[in-house]
């Protein structure tokens, strides 16, 4: 199997630590507000991977964070005038929800920053007491020029970008422009308790701190959106190999961004997309689907042409499983399709090669049915209800009688529910995209 590993910037062979065991980190949500479209797709992505793992039969052991304590929720907190845990309680019940929506296997662990100050806070202590670590009259802050290889994922030279990303975000005093906070001593309603003042972490520390608790250093592989790049990864690299003297991660994976009409999806730009605003017009299988059609790497392009041909081509799949009356597939077609994913999970191309078999009836219901143990995305998730099946037959009688204003009425409204009927010759098909 070979990953694109984003440390080395090359395709490489890919072998587990632990026999048989893959431990995967991938950075989750910060909980201030409702999952756009963009979450929803990094998840995506990174479940069909971890699926696809399992479907070779590795163990793996799947942890994703959740930044229940940030400047941000405090902010959205006075905005709205709630209790800033009250807003992040409020909003991680609802990730959970969503991931379920979008069948989105639940992780080993969904470690919370507010139940780990312990380990961040040690983890600093680690850091000061070994000298990559100072304090200041307003936090404790990483020294990356004590850290040799800074710099080593994101590309970035640290003489040449003099006044830093971080300055500005981060409003602090700073021995040098690109060392972040790792500790925030703050002066508002909501601190928690350190050896340095009460404060609250900063963000890059969290990642390190709960994902070398729970997966151990090193690890297999860590995920998250190509914009987590720099200056998250590349801080989390940097304060846990300086604390233990060891590699911190096997194998960075990155997936690509979600862009609206050829802009990245911001608030700012006004083509935010809510997660439940778009599980209103389409199916979440869909959804699925639509993900699967873009190599990982790769932007995504949310535009009315793109949804509109990724449509069609899924309505088509859902006929043509529908009508298949295929024969058991052969032994090269499968290690074909397998071999396909294993380099690098090219899911367009094995999307297209699965399609073509579908078409020419080389493969069968049952095969089918193995694979969508990790694509999710083959077959319905919800089984008609008893009051659609009564509209079902009702319309094959309206239309033995020769009402079709009537019938085709209960045709419409059956769409409006992603249920669509195809009248042949002797029944009619049902093909349900839900």
């Amino acid at each position: 199997m070979i990953f694109y590993n984003s440390i080395t910037k090359k395709k490489e062979k890919f072998r587990s630590l632990q026999k048989k065991i893959i431990r995967m980190y991938v950075c989750g949500p910060t909980v201030y507000g409702p999952s756009h479209l963009g979450h929803a797709v990094t998840y995506i992505r990174f479940d069909f991977l971890r699926r696809f793992l399992e479907f070779l039969n590795y163990r793996v052991k799947f942890v994703m964070n959740i930044t229940d304590i940030h400047d941000d929720i405090l902010k959205k907190s006075r905005e709205l005038k709630i209790p800033p845990k009250k807003l992040a309680d409020k909003y991680a019940k609802e990730f959970y929800k969503d991931l379920e929506s979008l069948k989105i296997k639940k992780a080993f662990k969904y470690p919370r920053v507010s139940e780990h100050l312990k380990e961040i806070i040690n983890l600093i202590k680690t850091l000061v007491e070994k000298g990559y670590a100072y304090e200041t009259g307003d936090g404790v802050y990483f020294d990356i020029s004590k850290f040799k290889n800074y710099g080593k994922l994101s590309g970035i030279k640290i003489e040449k970008e003099i006044t830093g990303t971080r300055v500005k975000t981060d409003k602090y005093e700073k021995e040098e422009a690109f060392d972040f906070a790792l500790w925030k001593k703050e002066n508002d309603e909501w601190l928690f308790d350190s050896p340095w003042g009460k404060g609250r972490p900063g963000w890059h520390i969290e990642c390190s701190a709960m994902s070398i608790k729970y997966l151990g250093i090193p690890f297999d592989l860590h995920g998250g959106a190509i914009d987590l790049i720099f200056p998250h990864h590349e801080n989390e690299i940097a304060q846990s190999e300086a604390a233990f003297n060891k590699k911190f991660v096997n194998f960075y994976l990155h997936s690509g961004l979600l862009y609206v009409n050829g802009q990245k999806m911001s608030k700012s730009l006004g083509n935010y997309i809510e997660l439940r605003d778009f599980l209103k017009k389409y199916p979440a299988r869909f959804l699925r689907f639509f993900v699967f059609l873009h190599h990982y790497r790769s932007p995504i392009d949310f535009n009315d042409k793109n949804l509109k041909n990724s449509w069609e081509t899924y309505f088509n799949l859902n006929e043509k499983i529908k009508k298949l009356k295929g024969q058991n597939l052969k032994k090269k077609d499968l290690q074909n399709l397998v071999k396909i994913l294993k380099d690098d999970f090219n899911s367009p191309k094995f999307f297209a090669s699965l399609y073509e078999l579908i078409e020419e009836n080389k493969i069968s219901l049952k095969d089918l049915q193995k694979f969508d143990k990790f694509l999710l995305f083959l077959f319905p998730w919800k089984k008609l209800t008893i009051k659609e099946k009564k509209l079902i037959k009702q319309r094959e009688k309206l239309r033995r009688e020769k009402k079709f204003k009537e019938a085709d009425k209960i045709r419409t409204d059956l769409e409006k529910k992603f249920i669509y009927l195809q009248d042949l010759k002797d029944k009619t098909l049902v093909i349900n995209l839900n």
